[in-house]
């Protein structure tokens, strides 16, 4: 959903690039380090930038440079927090560029709008539940992993199209586009709700947003 094969305006571009490096260089202080140097879990953030590079890819053609495909920014988000998310998301973008010749002048924008914006939304939405929800874990397994996932991925579709729409105004897309995005989105939070679940049961040092203490102790 991002726009990597169409020149856009290039103060733009600048812009995005340096909103992003600012959001990312302030989230640096925010990695869990801890938790990121447990056994396996670099292993398996690395792996999920290499199949959220490849999910992407799996696209479907609507018209030029405007594509939808699965998302994965709200399941990395739930795996691995805001931060690492970012990053990975960024990473991912980055190594999508490279491989598939897009352009590098919008980067920024690509970024912001596959990687900042749903990781923030799914913490915002996680913070929200938390808040204001019981705490337990089927609450986090529906509220984030489904629920949740659905409404980042089309909060994001939307902002993809719109933006698309916004900066490329000769090429209008089509109001199918909007409705096939939900689809899509709706059918992408069950995938994410089945995985998160099984990574919480399975592997929960994965998970970072999961936390024993608020959801699983005196339950």
């Amino acid at each position: 959903m991002g726009i990597f094969y169409t020149h856009i305006d290039i103060a733009f571009n600048l812009l995005m690039i340096l909103l992003v490096v600012v959001v990312l260089f302030r989230e640096i202080k925010h990695i869990p380090w801890k938790l990121w140097q447990e056994p396996g879990v670099f292993s398996a953030w690395c792996a999920s930038l290499i199949v959220l590079t490849l999910v992407w890819r799996m696209r479907v053609h609507v018209q030029a440079d405007m594509h939808l495909h699965l998302l994965g920014v709200a399941m990395l988000a739930l795996m691995f927090g805001r931060t690492l998310a970012s990053f990975g998301a960024a990473l991912a973008v980055i190594a999508y560029t490279g491989e598939y010749g897009g352009l590098w002048l919008n980067l920024g924008t690509n970024i912001m709008l596959l990687g900042i914006f749903p990781c923030f939304l799914s913490d915002l939405i996680l913070g929200k539940t938390q808040q204001y929800l019981p705490q337990h874990m089927f609450v986090y397994l529906f509220g984030n992993g489904f629920f949740g996932a659905f409404f980042v991925n089309a909060a994001t579709g939307l902002f993809a199209i719109t933006t698309h729409c916004l900066l490329l105004p000769a090429n209008p897309v089509s109001s199918d586009a909007f409705a096939y995005m939900l689809l899509l989105a709706w059918g992408e939070a069950f995938l994410v709700g089945f995985l998160i679940t099984i990574f919480v049961v399975y592997k929960p040092a994965w998970v970072f947003t999961f936390d024993d203490q608020i959801y699983l102790r005196g339950k």
